[in-house]
């Protein structure tokens, strides 16, 4: 039931006509949609581990920036998360700041999800690129409160391709820390349509090497 309803409130402004990700608000009335399928080398038992994300961002105002974050494998959904997500400060400074607060399951558990994203644009060897934070904390229904955050660095190459290079860190309600390392590279397929190659590689905290491969689109 709480599935269908994330679905619904989030859903039903893109089909009556009512989502730049983290700091950057979506602008009104547009929507990016994200899927990834993420396929990570066989582990101790010979398992090979398979799982996926649908990411979704929609513009509700110029400052008010509505998503839906799902993700799972192939034998459930793990993650089922609405959020909003609004600027605070000067609308001109170089530093974007922006404030999520979410609401859904994750791991089967109810669960309320405060975030914080910090973003400026930069400019490296003369091309034009970007550097993020967003910051999480899963708060679920017993008190336990899982910790996670990803910094970015991302560069545009030319007309149609961009790198990211990404630190993703964590500390799991009753796990270990971790923290990855996750390049990708994103390649614009037409207009407003681009496919993401990337590859997962654990630094710490276990876990195995993985490739993801995703669709963007925006409208």
């Amino acid at each position: 039931m709480l599935r269908r309803l994330i679905l619904a409130l989030v859903v039903l402004p893109w089909l009556m006509g009512a989502a730049s990700a983290g700091a950057w608000p979506r602008a009104k009335g547009q929507t990016f949609l994200a899927t990834t399928g993420q396929v990570d080398a066989p582990d101790e038992t010979g398992i090979a581990r398979q799982s996926f994300t649908l990411y979704a961002e929609y513009g509700a105002t110029e400052r008010l920036t509505l998503g839906l974050d799902l993700g799972g494998d192939a034998l459930r959904m793990t993650k089922a998360i609405a959020f909003a997500r609004w600027p605070i400060g000067r609308d001109a400074g170089s530093l974007k700041i922006a404030v999520e607060i979410g609401l859904g399951e994750v791991s089967e558990q109810s669960a309320v999800r405060p975030g914080l994203s910090l973003g400026r644009g930069l400019t490296l060897w003369g091309r034009q690129g970007w550097a993020a934070f967003d910051g999480r904390a899963v708060v679920f229904d017993d008190g336990e409160v899982t910790l996670e955050s990803d910094v970015t660095l991302g560069l545009n190459l030319g007309a149609r391709g961009k790198v990211l290079a990404q630190i993703q860190t964590g500390r799991p309600a009753g796990g270990r820390t971790y923290a990855r390392f996750a390049p990708s590279y994103i390649h614009e397929t037409k207009p407003n349509a681009h496919l993401e190659f990337g590859v997962i590689l654990p630094l710490s905290g276990g876990g195995e090497r993985g490739v993801k491969l995703g669709l963007w689109r925006s409208f």
